[in-house]
């Protein structure tokens, strides 16, 4: 893979080499509510230490969906809430932590405090804007579809692309695929598109991986589905933005499970004329909302300025204690000045 160069800062892998030769046990946190970019760098990076002679852990913040669980070594992830004392013990005696897909201690639910004290050095591989200054050593590039891009990257600037199997490859193939809709997004750099093609090489089944990704939802996630396109949407059509709304009623009615909803805010975008997409979803303590946009529309602004929130251009998180109705009314009434203030 030498048709174009390596995206990783050469100083800033001499660092991490240093940190890596010094560390035997290691800690790797993905986001709370991870994604498929989020356990696949994990696991790639958890199978990478291995072959390095670490022992390294990861500890996710919370569970995450089951179209998930046939990952290679998904058997390995510690759940924090289920599995607590083992990984505050784990944590504590760990050389160096990996904070992965996410650049906040906010994103890492209850392991936030833990990760706030801890004194062990910390390397961030996050593809998210507006990074904090949390870790040691940084590696965030915005320009990267996924962190399972910049995974690849920084594996292969460690001069262990050779260590890529198939095994690694799948994880780092799903979260690329999971992270830009199935390269229908936030992917035009021919980097990504030579990154796959090597993952291709490898030996990963494509077909296997889409299946299990994209083929594999429960009855009542499909009836969830048919909920929201059918009673739970508004589309404000003189805004040009779609809204959808998911009562606790709704989540219990249909036997939610953590990542039913995983791309149901996608789906409003394929309406004509639409630039805008927002599910909001109603929790026992709060209500978590995710923004998609296209083109140029920076949804994010949204979300970081009225939403607790944040993320890429077209795709961000945030999150409120407002009531249901509170959040939607909030959004409905700055959404006018933010339609004025676009270019369309």
């Amino acid at each position: 893979m030498n048709n174009i160069k390596n995206r990783i800062d050469s100083d800033l892998i001499k660092k991490a080499e240093v940190l890596l030769e010094e560390s035997k046990q290691i800690a790797i946190i993905p986001h709370s509510g991870p994604d498929g970019d989020a356990i696949g760098s994990s696991l790639a990076l958890y199978q990478y230490l291995k072959k390095k002679g670490k022992e390294p852990k990861i500890i996710s913040p919370s569970d995450y969906p089951v179209f998930l669980n046939w990952l290679p070594q998904n058997s390995e992830v510690l759940i924090f809430p289920s599995n607590k004392k083992k990984a505050k013990d784990y944590l504590k005696s760990s050389d160096l932590v990996f904070i992965v897909d996410h650049n906040s201690f906010k994103r890492s639910g209850d392991l936030e405090k833990i990760l706030q004290d801890l004194p062990a050095k910390k390397i961030m591989i996050d593809h998210h804007p507006e990074p904090e200054h949390i870790v040691d050593l940084m590696f965030s590039d915005t320009a990267m579809c996924a962190t399972c891009e910049l995974m690849y990257e920084f594996i292969e600037a460690l001069g262990d692309e050779n260590l890529i199997d198939t095994h690694i490859a799948e994880c780092l193939y799903t979260g690329i695929v999971t992270d830009t809709g199935g390269l229908s997004y936030n992917s035009s750099n021919p980097r990504t598109y030579q990154i796959v093609g090597d993952l291709l090489a490898r030996g990963i089944d494509k077909s296997k991986i889409h299946s299990n990704v994209y083929d594999n939802f429960s009855t009542d996630r499909m009836k969830l589905l048919g909920h929201c396109l059918d009673q739970g949407l508004e589309v404000l059509s003189e805004y040009q933005t779609a809204i959808i709304t998911l009562t606790k009623d709704d989540l219990l009615r249909f036997n939610y499970k953590d990542g039913d909803t995983e791309g149901f805010v996608n789906y409003p975008l394929s309406i004509q004329g639409m630039l805008a997409s927002v599910i909001f979803i109603e929790k026992e303590d709060m209500v978590k909302i995710s923004f998609r946009s296209k083109g140029n529309v920076p949804i994010n602004a949204v979300a970081a300025e009225h939403f607790n929130g944040g993320g890429h251009m077209n795709a961000a998180g945030g999150r409120t204690t407002d009531k249901l109705s509170e959040a939607i009314a909030k959004f409905k009434k700055v959404l006018p000045d933010f339609y004025k203030s676009l270019d369309v």
